[in-house]
């Protein structure tokens, strides 16, 4: 007779691996793969982007949770130097780091982490073995990324270079290559995404992290350049990333329209720049944490603003 569980130790559970994953941002993150399959093709086939989809949940939700399983030993390190943590924080929902607390083994985490890659892999090898490649890629390069977490403040590259491929996974799961490829538009989209993560996830998320940072020893631009260059370049990236996102729209013009240019001009005035000019006027790590939570949504708003672009009438 098998032995009930009780509620209170599955929510506990859920609660763990959720932000284990950082299942917000990994939710908020399978937009940027969608927006890669809506630019690529005009309509493209419904199941193909059923799979994706669902590729990209399994993905990202593995990725996230493989960075916290690289970086258990730091992140028990960080929890004892904790600094009070009040302010909201999108990476913070669920329990935060489960696996440096000890709300969940090391063993789950790695079986949670294999199983969700493994059906990430599969499912992007059954769209094209172009999609199964970019993401082994991508996780490489968090890989790269987490190893130098004490060695360099450059390795926000690396992450740039993750999240711009793991977006094109999304143009090839509908448009592969043997049927040619828009290689500008493409390059141009990489871009974005690449200088989406650095300017408005990596460098503000390890501005607000700061004082932890520096009892940890952990290099980033921040607590290397200080809060004066860090914003500078904070701003140069954001102010790519709004102007690549506009021009997206306007390459296609013939698929979006006037909603798709003038939508993603509000996003990411919004979501970029009304943020990042805060932070540049009050250089702290809770503006830095700001504009980390408002550029975390613009994906999913470039997202809502193509979808609309693409339902209006004929």
């Amino acid at each position: 007779m098998a032995i009930p569980v009780p509620a209170d130790r599955v929510r506990d559970r859920v609660r763990a691996l959720y932000g284990f994953s950082r299942g917000t941002q990994a939710t908020l993150s399978v937009a940027q793969p969608l927006i890669g399959a809506l630019i690529a093709v005009d309509g493209p086939a419904l199941d193909r982007l059923a799979v994706a989809l669902v590729a990209a949940f399994a993905g990202y939700f593995a990725l996230f949770a493989a960075n916290d399983l690289l970086d258990a030993r730091l992140d028990r390190r960080r929890f004892a130097h904790l600094r009070p943590y009040q302010r909201f924080d999108i990476d913070s929902a669920g329990i935060r780091h489960p696996l440096a607390q000890g709300r969940l083994s090391y063993r789950a985490g790695l079986a949670w982490v294999v199983t969700l890659s493994l059906l990430a892999l599969v499912l992007a090898a059954r769209l094209h073995w172009l999609c199964a490649a970019l993401f082994v890629t991508a996780a490489l390069l968090q890989v790269g990324y987490c190893l130098l977490a004490t060695v360099t403040p450059h390795k926000f590259w690396l992450t740039g270079l993750s999240v711009g491929l793991g977006g094109c996974a999304g143009w090839f799961a509908v448009a592969p290559p043997e049927g040619g490829v828009d290689w500008p538009r493409l390059l141009l989209f990489f871009c974005w995404l690449a200088a989406w993560e650095i300017g408005g996830r990596n460098l503000v998320n390890d501005w607000a992290d700061v004082e932890e940072d520096v009892h940890l020893g952990v290099r980033t631009v921040p607590v290397v350049r200080g809060p004066r260059a860090a914003g500078r370049l904070v701003y140069v990236f954001l102010v790519f990333t709004f102007v690549a996102g506009v021009v997206l729209m306007i390459a296609g013009w013939t698929s979006f329209r006037a909603i798709g240019v003038v939508g993603t001009l509000l996003a990411g005035g919004w979501a970029l720049l009304m943020p990042g000019l805060a932070l540049r006027r009050d250089p702290r790590p809770e503006t830095a944490l700001t504009v980390f939570n408002r550029a975390s949504l613009y994906p999913v708003l470039v997202l809502v603003v193509l979808l609309l672009a693409s339902a209006r009438p004929e």
